[in-house]
């Protein structure tokens, strides 16, 4: 299991599933944090985004240039773009480490994410 996909955390098979799950995701304003996250050993790229209506902060593996993901992941909801960027400080750097993705998962505290019901 990739670290993160766990097991209290819901995944979505892609970003289609993802958004008729909640119209809110579909509509939302997203604000993206690229698709180069990594874990060291890995070469799946992982795209990071935060969707402003819901809050959620979500992974998704990004599967090509065509800009689909699949194994969709809300990591947390963050509840304004404020604690996002206090949250997410120095993600810019981290992105194209070569484990940005475990820097990330840090940040988040990774057990102590919460997600939208």
């Amino acid at each position: 299991m990739h670290p993160v996909q766990q097991p209290d955390r819901p995944t979505w098979p892609d970003e289609s599933a993802f958004h008729a799950e909640d119209p809110r995701r579909r509509l939302s304003v997203e604000i993206d944090f690229g698709a180069t996250w990594r874990t060291d050993g890995s070469n799946d790229a992982w795209r990071l985004a935060w969707l402003r209506d819901t809050g959620e902060l979500y992974a998704c593996r990004a599967d090509g240039y065509d800009g689909s993901c699949t194994d969709v992941v809300v990591l947390t909801v963050v509840g304004d773009e404020d604690a996002l960027d206090s949250t997410l400080e120095g993600w810019r750097q981290a992105r194209t480490e070569p484990d940005g993705l475990t820097w990330l998962l840090d940040r988040l505290g990774r057990g102590a994410a919460s997600h939208a019901a």
